[in-house]
């Protein structure tokens, strides 16, 4: 289940003063390494719930929702069970992504673009040995 509840300007201020989140956006947050580790740990440890985890944090149901709680501890915990564990979130902002995802479309568009040109040449040049075949002069 995911919400689609947007945070408003006035809760987002309050966000931002929370020790456990590094990010807000209206529709995202980005806890930091430290929230992540002591929620999967008490949550592995002590058998608490999500919600429990959050409220004590200072992040209540009321604020964020249980769908995004739950979802988050999810995620934390996918996380934590990964390869590489826990981790710093990543540092690229909105339109850092943004960049990077139109130059790597771009770069698959012209891939494609040259690839069907090359396509185009080979039966071009087959059509053409074809026809040197046909006019050729028998041998004397």
């Amino acid at each position: 289940m995911s919400t689609t509840k947007k945070f408003t300007e006035e809760e987002m201020k309050l966000l931002r003063t929370n020790p456990n989140i590094l990010a807000v956006s209206p529709c995202r947050l980005v806890y930091t390494l430290d929230f992540k580790q002591r929620a999967v740990r008490k949550s592995k440890e002590k058998g608490m719930s999500a919600v429990q985890i959050f409220t004590e944090a200072g992040l209540t149901l009321e604020l964020l929702g249980k769908p995004r709680i739950t979802a988050a501890m999810k995620m934390f915990n996918r996380e934590a069970r990964s390869p590489e564990g826990l981790r710093e979130p990543r540092g690229k902002s909105r339109e850092e992504r943004m960049t990077a995802f139109a130059k790597e479309d771009l770069a698959k568009r012209h891939t494609k673009i040259a690839i069907r040109e090359l396509q185009n040449k080979v039966v071009h040049l087959e059509q053409q040995v074809e026809f040197l075949k046909k006019t050729r002069l028998p041998p004397k």
